[in-house]
Protein backbone atom coordinates (compact mmCIF):
# COMPACT_ATOMS: atom_id res chain seq x y z
CA UNK A 1 0.00 0.00 0.00
CA UNK A 2 2.93 2.31 0.67
CA UNK A 3 4.07 1.86 -2.94
CA UNK A 4 0.70 3.18 -4.16
CA UNK A 5 1.03 6.35 -2.10
CA UNK A 6 4.62 6.81 -3.30
CA UNK A 7 3.36 6.79 -6.89
CA UNK A 8 0.64 9.31 -5.94
CA UNK A 9 3.28 11.58 -4.32
CA UNK A 10 5.46 11.33 -7.43
CA UNK A 11 2.42 12.17 -9.53
CA UNK A 12 1.77 15.25 -7.42
CA UNK A 13 5.39 16.32 -7.83
CA UNK A 14 5.16 15.76 -11.58
CA UNK A 15 1.88 17.69 -11.73
CA UNK A 16 3.54 20.65 -10.02
CA UNK A 17 6.62 20.42 -12.26
CA UNK A 18 4.79 20.16 -15.58
CA UNK A 19 4.51 23.62 -17.22
CA UNK A 20 1.05 25.09 -17.65
CA UNK A 21 1.61 26.08 -21.26
CA UNK A 22 -0.75 25.47 -24.14
CA UNK A 23 2.20 25.05 -26.54
CA UNK A 24 2.80 21.57 -25.12
CA UNK A 25 -0.78 20.35 -25.57
CA UNK A 26 -0.20 19.08 -29.09
CA UNK A 27 3.14 17.48 -28.22
CA UNK A 28 2.46 15.60 -24.98
CA UNK A 29 -0.58 13.87 -23.52
CA UNK A 30 0.87 14.82 -20.14
CA UNK A 31 -0.36 18.41 -20.60
CA UNK A 32 -3.94 17.30 -21.00
CA UNK A 33 -3.79 14.81 -18.14
CA UNK A 34 -2.23 17.48 -15.90
CA UNK A 35 -4.94 19.97 -16.89
CA UNK A 36 -7.76 17.52 -16.20
CA UNK A 37 -6.19 16.36 -12.94
CA UNK A 38 -5.85 19.95 -11.72
CA UNK A 39 -9.47 20.55 -12.70
CA UNK A 40 -10.62 17.38 -10.93
CA UNK A 41 -8.73 18.34 -7.76
CA UNK A 42 -10.52 21.71 -7.73
CA UNK A 43 -14.02 20.65 -8.77
CA UNK A 44 -14.69 17.21 -7.31
CA UNK A 45 -14.92 18.28 -3.63
CA UNK A 46 -17.85 20.55 -4.52
CA UNK A 47 -19.66 17.73 -6.31
CA UNK A 48 -19.00 15.32 -3.45
CA UNK A 49 -20.44 17.79 -0.93
CA UNK A 50 -23.41 18.45 -3.22
CA UNK A 51 -24.08 14.75 -3.65
CA UNK A 52 -23.92 14.00 0.06
CA UNK A 53 -25.90 17.13 0.90
CA UNK A 54 -28.69 16.21 -1.50
CA UNK A 55 -28.88 12.66 -0.16
CA UNK A 56 -29.14 13.96 3.43
CA UNK A 57 -31.66 16.66 2.56
CA UNK A 58 -33.83 14.62 0.19
CA UNK A 59 -33.31 10.93 1.08
CA UNK A 60 -36.39 9.87 -0.88
CA UNK A 61 -35.20 11.41 -4.15
CA UNK A 62 -31.47 10.77 -3.76
CA UNK A 63 -30.57 7.33 -2.44
CA UNK A 64 -27.80 7.61 0.19
CA UNK A 65 -26.09 4.44 -1.06
CA UNK A 66 -26.06 5.79 -4.59
CA UNK A 67 -24.70 9.13 -3.38
CA UNK A 68 -21.95 7.37 -1.44
CA UNK A 69 -21.04 5.33 -4.51
CA UNK A 70 -21.01 8.46 -6.65
CA UNK A 71 -18.83 10.24 -4.08
CA UNK A 72 -16.30 7.39 -4.09
CA UNK A 73 -16.25 7.50 -7.89
CA UNK A 74 -15.64 11.26 -7.85
CA UNK A 75 -12.89 10.83 -5.27
CA UNK A 76 -11.15 8.32 -7.53
CA UNK A 77 -10.93 10.69 -10.53
CA UNK A 78 -8.10 12.93 -9.25
CA UNK A 79 -6.40 9.92 -7.66
CA UNK A 80 -6.41 8.15 -11.03
CA UNK A 81 -4.88 11.22 -12.69
CA UNK A 82 -2.17 11.50 -10.03
CA UNK A 83 -1.44 7.79 -10.31
CA UNK A 84 -1.07 8.02 -14.11
CA UNK A 85 1.19 11.06 -13.77
CA UNK A 86 3.25 9.28 -11.10
CA UNK A 87 3.79 6.28 -13.34
CA UNK A 88 4.58 8.51 -16.31
CA UNK A 89 7.10 10.58 -14.34
CA UNK A 90 9.20 7.46 -13.70
CA UNK A 91 9.34 6.38 -17.34
CA UNK A 92 12.48 7.20 -19.24
CA UNK A 93 12.17 9.30 -22.37
CA UNK A 94 11.87 7.47 -25.69
CA UNK A 95 14.89 7.62 -27.95
CA UNK A 96 13.07 9.95 -30.35
CA UNK A 97 12.80 12.62 -27.63
CA UNK A 98 16.40 12.44 -26.45
CA UNK A 99 17.83 14.78 -29.14
CA UNK A 100 15.05 17.28 -28.43
CA UNK A 101 15.75 17.06 -24.68
CA UNK A 102 19.47 17.57 -25.26
CA UNK A 103 18.81 20.53 -27.60
CA UNK A 104 16.70 22.28 -24.97
CA UNK A 105 19.30 21.50 -22.34
CA UNK A 106 22.04 22.93 -24.58
CA UNK A 107 20.01 26.10 -25.16
CA UNK A 108 19.52 26.52 -21.43
CA UNK A 109 23.16 25.82 -20.62
CA UNK A 110 24.23 28.68 -22.91
CA UNK A 111 21.88 31.05 -21.09
CA UNK A 112 22.40 29.56 -17.66
CA UNK A 113 25.85 29.40 -16.17
CA UNK A 114 25.33 26.28 -14.11
CA UNK A 115 25.71 23.12 -16.14
CA UNK A 116 23.70 20.09 -15.04
CA UNK A 117 25.16 16.64 -14.87
CA UNK A 118 25.12 14.52 -18.00
CA UNK A 119 22.06 12.25 -18.11
CA UNK A 120 22.00 9.12 -20.21
CA UNK A 121 18.32 8.24 -19.86
CA UNK A 122 16.33 11.20 -18.55
CA UNK A 123 12.82 10.61 -17.27
CA UNK A 124 9.66 12.54 -18.00
CA UNK A 125 10.01 14.28 -14.62
CA UNK A 126 13.41 15.61 -15.68
CA UNK A 127 11.85 16.75 -18.96
CA UNK A 128 9.12 18.56 -17.04
CA UNK A 129 11.67 20.33 -14.84
CA UNK A 130 13.74 21.27 -17.89
CA UNK A 131 10.69 22.59 -19.76
CA UNK A 132 9.61 24.56 -16.72
CA UNK A 133 13.04 26.22 -16.58
CA UNK A 134 12.94 26.84 -20.33
CA UNK A 135 9.57 28.53 -20.23
CA UNK A 136 10.59 30.53 -17.18
CA UNK A 137 13.69 31.89 -18.98
CA UNK A 138 12.38 32.13 -22.52
CA UNK A 139 8.72 32.94 -22.02
CA UNK A 140 5.75 31.18 -23.58
CA UNK A 141 7.27 31.20 -27.06
CA UNK A 142 10.51 29.50 -26.03
CA UNK A 143 10.02 26.51 -28.31
CA UNK A 144 8.99 28.60 -31.32
CA UNK A 145 11.73 31.21 -30.95
CA UNK A 146 14.44 28.61 -30.85
CA UNK A 147 12.83 26.43 -33.52
CA UNK A 148 12.72 23.34 -31.35
CA UNK A 149 9.27 22.34 -32.54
Amino acid sequence: MNLFFDVIRKGDRYLKAWPKTSALNCLFIDSKIALYTRLAIKVTPAFIILSIGLSVTFPVLFDPVMSATFSVFLLCLPIQGLYWLGKRSQESLPHKLLPWFMAIKARLSTKNSREGQRMHHPSYLELAILLQQAFKLGGDDFLHKHELI
